[in-house]
C-alpha cells in the first residue's frame, strides 16, 4: 500500500500488540494508534476496522461500531457462538449459562455442542441436552471419529462463529479435525482432570464456507452491566411461564405463587439449571451491593 491509503479490514488475529488486517487488497500486519490506549478502548478479532499506511507502517486509525460483541472470549461481529463442552473435564453450565445469557443479550445465536460424545455413557448426552434443546441447537460431535459433523457445518457454513468454553474440552481439536491444520492441543492433566489452556490468542480461520474464531479457554465470567431482576429475560425455558406467575415483575426467586418454581418440582423445567438460575441471579445481586457500598 502506498503511504497515506487507507483500507477497511477485519481484526482475523491478535498476537500481543500485533494486528493481522484482512481485506480485499491483501493479509498485513498492524499496529493500534496509542489514543485507543489513552482512551481505554480496545481492538479485538472480528473488529472492523480503517487501517492507514505511515511511512511503511500499518496502522489501525478507527475501529468501526460493533454489530455486538463478547467479553468472554473477547470478539465481535459474530452470528453464533458454539458452546463446547465434553465429559472431561466436567462441563462448567453455570459458565456456559452465563456464556448463553451474553449471547442472548447481544443478539448472538448460542449452540451448545458436545464434544468428545465417543466418551459418554448412553443417555449421557441426551441428559444434559433436555436442559437446553427446547430453545437453542444441540450439537453432540467427535472430533476424534470426525462424527456429528454435517449438523455442525449446518451451523458455521455462511457465518462467522466463534468457539466458547473452559480449556480441554477439545475446542482446538475441533478446529484440528474441521481444517487438518495441525494446531498445538494438549491432554487434560491425568492427575488433576483439568484442562491446559493451550490457544494463547484468537484467530479466524475460513471453513466450510464460513469463519470459525478460535478462542482461549476460561474458567470464570462475570455479567457486567446487567440487573439482577433482568436476568430472567435471557432465560428462554421460563419465558413462556412468566405470565403464569401470581406477581408480573416475579424474579422467579422468592415470590409465592411461581409458575417456573412450579414447573420446576413438576420436573418440566430442568431444576440443576433452575438452581444454576438462582446462582446467577444471587452473585448479580451481591455484585451489584458492593458496587453500592
Amino acid at each position: 500500500m502506498r503511504n497515506g491509503s487507507c483500507i477497511t479490514a477485519t481484526v482475523t488475529k491478535i498476537v500481543s500488540d500485533l494486528y493481522t488486517v484482512s481485506s480485499e487488497e491483501g493479509t498485513f500486519r498492524a499496529k493500534a494508534r496509542g489514543r485507543f490506549r489513552v482512551k481505554g478502548q480496545s481492538v479485538c478479532v472480528g473488529d472492523i476496522v480503517k487501517v492507514v499506511s505511515e511511512k511503511g507502517f500499518m496502522v489501525i486509525n478507527e475501529v468501526l461500531p460493533r454489530r455486538n460483541s463478547l467479553l468472554r472470549p473477547f470478539v465481535s461481529n459474530i452470528d453464533s457462538a458454539l458452546i463446547v463442552v465434553a465429559k472431561e473435564p466436567v462441563p462448567d453450565m453455570i459458565l456456559a449459562d452465563k456464556i448463553i445469557v451474553n449471547c442472548f443479550i447481544e443478539g448472538i445465536k448460542p449452540v451448545l455442542v458436545y464434544n468428545k460424545r465417543e466418551l459418554a455413557a448412553g443417555g449421557e448426552i441426551e441428559k444434559l441436552f433436555s436442559a437446553y434443546d427446547s430453545f437453542i441447537d444441540c450439537i453432540a460431535v467427535s472430533a476424534l471419529e470426525k462424527s456429528g459433523f454435517e449438523e455442525l457445518r449446518r451451523e458455521i457454513e455462511g457465518k462467522t462463529v466463534c468457539l466458547a468454553g473452559q480449556s480441554a474440552v477439545g475446542k482446538t481439536s475441533l478446529m484440528n479435525a474441521i481444517l487438518d491444520a495441525g494446531l498445538k492441543t494438549d491432554g487434560l492433566s491425568k492427575k488433576i482432570k483439568r484442562g491446559k489452556n493451550t490457544t494463547r490468542h484468537v484467530e479466524i480461520y475460513e471453513a466450510w464456507g464460513g469463519k470459525i474464531m478460535d478462542t482461549c479457554g476460561f474458567s470464570m465470567l462475570t455479567l457486567v452491566n446487567l440487573e439482577p431482576d433482568e436476568l430472567k429475560y435471557y432465560y428462554e425455558d421460563f419465558l413462556p411461564l412468566a405470565g403464569e406467575c401470581r406477581f408480573s415483575a416475579c424474579s422467579h426467586v422468592n415470590e409465592p405463587d411461581c409458575a417456573v418454581k412450579k414447573a420446576v418440582d413438576e420436573g418440566r423445567v430442568d431444576k440443576a439449571r433452575y438452581l444454576r438460575y438462582l446462582e446467577i441471579y444471587n452473585e448479580l445481586k451481591n455484585e451489584r451491593r458492593k458496587s453500592y457500598d
